[in-house]
């Protein structure tokens, strides 16, 4: 596993206040280089530029129309997009049923509830950056495997907060 000194965060909220919290977290975590795309077209140039190992998406409902989902639906699914396998870590104030199932169909790789501790969003960080799931390419899904080895124990797609 990586030391978070030595990954990248792009962190994508279209909520300034939110944003820098979650900056804030993360440095008093250790994260070093953390970018803020504020706007969905500034992602794309967050990974020109920044280079982060790891996406962090605010995603405040399941509507079709929502910022973050839709950041997430263009990450994974457009020809344009220059990173289209990056480990996503979506974070939301939401914990219905509904939003994390369009979240995890979108393709994250995990779920956070905020707020959350630096402690707790640092883990769910490295977890992305560290997972071995297999990426899946499908006309319906694409995002990692949403198996995973502790599926046979009852858990399942891990949801933090």
């Amino acid at each position: 596993m990586k030391n978070a000194a030595d990954i990248g965060v792009l962190i994508s909220c279209d909520v300034t206040g939110i944003a820098r919290t979650l900056r804030m977290a993360l440095r008093g975590m250790g994260v070093r280089r953390i970018a803020l795309a504020t706007a969905p077209d500034q992602v794309e140039e967050g990974f020109a530029t920044a280079d982060p190992s790891v996406l962090l998406v605010y995603v405040d409902s399941d509507a079709a129309s929502d910022p973050g989902l839709a950041v997430l639906r263009h990450i994974r699914r457009s020809p344009d997009s220059l990173m289209p396998k990056i480990p996503v870590v979506a974070v939301s104030q939401r914990r219905d049923l509904a939003t994390i199932n369009a979240v995890m169909n979108a393709g994250a790789h995990e779920y956070v509830l905020f707020p959350a501790s630096g402690d707790v969003l640092l883990k769910r960080v490295m977890a992305a950056v560290s997972s071995t799931r297999p990426f899946i390419e499908t006309p319906e899904y694409v995002g990692p495997e949403r198996k995973n080895a502790d599926v046979s124990k009852g858990a399942s797609a891990s949801i933090s907060g």
